[in-house]
């Protein structure tokens, strides 16, 4: 059977992360599991440089945030508007739920999952997601949670659907933005594919990968916030009042088609850890990320039997017997080249 060459995308970190007491300081707008189906993420700032300057950083407030906190601001474009309209809050049913989803244009995600969405996005798409200043204490350890699925028309190990995802400073600065010392950061669809029990990838008649969409990526990283920027424009200066920055870069080939699910984003306060860091020693600091794959995380089993999806402990499949054909009526485990019967409707791929 062929084996599947992920070197970087699904070895675990080395540094394993110690088990410390954890706060959590996610603003209540990334909590998009509460929210109605078909909620935008909400961009309240554009940059048409790759980069947001540290200067909106340090003015970030009043109007800028969202009315449960947090900011959401994007680089290399000005058009915000067709960014939000490519993604919308969906619901998968059973233990799933509602998650944001960011869906391309060209992704055939809808027709083989069975959810629907008016989001659809074409471009790049390069995002910084802040904390809350009030809430993001200086000289302090942030770390960063999220759990996502990427489903994708044709299935790659190299397509970096996500390019890279990092944490910046109130300065852009970062340490771990380089793909070089950290290959983990660029997130390929060949992540998400179904595996048999000895661990090798399971294959349809053509010798394809699979989409799983029962295989959930965990992904953590730790950063350190520094005390005073580093900036000409505000060296020396305290930053009592500056938020840490989550980004995210999707190209537009990738994105186009595909589908992701972020179901948790997350930030936290590692309390108790006391590895102080020695401040003239720039840039910032950053620990190796850490992945993990499972089912989604949730806990009840639920069934409904009105739009044949089923849950199991955050497990998602099809029940009501259609899936995937091809035209001569035989059950198929992917799309196929052509041609496609996906829960009863013609799909052409």
């Amino acid at each position: 059977m062929k084996k599947l060459l992920l070197l970087s995308a699904i070895a675990f970190s080395a540094n394993i992360m110690a088990q410390e007491s954890l706060t959590d300081i996610t603003p209540k707008a990334y909590n998009w599991a509460n929210q109605p189906v078909g909620t935008k993420m909400v961009i309240k700032h554009y940059d048409t440089s790759w980069n947001t300057p540290f200067t909106f950083s340090y003015t970030l407030g009043g109007s800028e945030y969202l009315e449960n906190g947090g900011c959401i601001s994007a680089n290399a474009t000005s058009d915000i508007e067709a960014l939000m309209n490519g993604t919308a809050v969906v619901d998968l049913g059973g233990n799933i739920g509602k998650v944001m989803c960011i869906n391309g244009a060209n992704s055939l995600a809808q027709e083989v999952l069975g959810f629907t969405t008016d989001a659809s996005i074409n471009s790049v798409m390069q995002i910084n997601i802040f904390t809350n200043p009030d809430n993001t204490p200086r000289k302090q350890w942030i770390r960063c949670k999220i759990v996502l699925n990427i489903f994708s028309n044709t299935i790659s190990t190299t397509d970096g659907i996500i390019s890279n995802m990092y944490f910046m400073d109130a300065d852009n600065n970062n340490k771990h933005a380089d793909l070089v010392t950290y290959p983990e950061n660029k997130i390929n669809s060949a992540q998400f594919i179904l595996y048999d029990d000895e661990g090798d990838p399971e294959l349809d008649e053509e010798e394809n990968y699979i989409y799983d969409p029962n295989r959930w990526l965990t992904f953590e990283v730790d950063f350190y916030i520094m005390d005073t920027f580093k900036g000409d424009t505000y060296a020396g200066r305290t930053s009592q009042d500056m938020p840490a920055k989550w980004k995210m870069y999707m190209p537009q080939g990738g994105l186009a088609k595909s589908t992701i699910f972020i179901k948790e984003l997350k930030f936290y306060t590692i309390d108790g850890y006391t590895d102080d860091k020695d401040e003239s020693n720039w840039p910032a600091y950053a620990r190796a990320p850490h992945l993990t794959y499972g089912p989604c995380p949730v806990v009840e089993e639920t069934e409904d039997e009105e739009d044949g999806i089923k849950a199991v402990n955050g497990q998602w499949s099809m029940v009501n017997g259609q899936s995937i054909y091809n035209l001569a009526g035989q059950r198929q485990n992917t799309m196929q080249q052509g041609v496609n019967i996906v829960n009863g409707k013609k799909v052409v791929k």
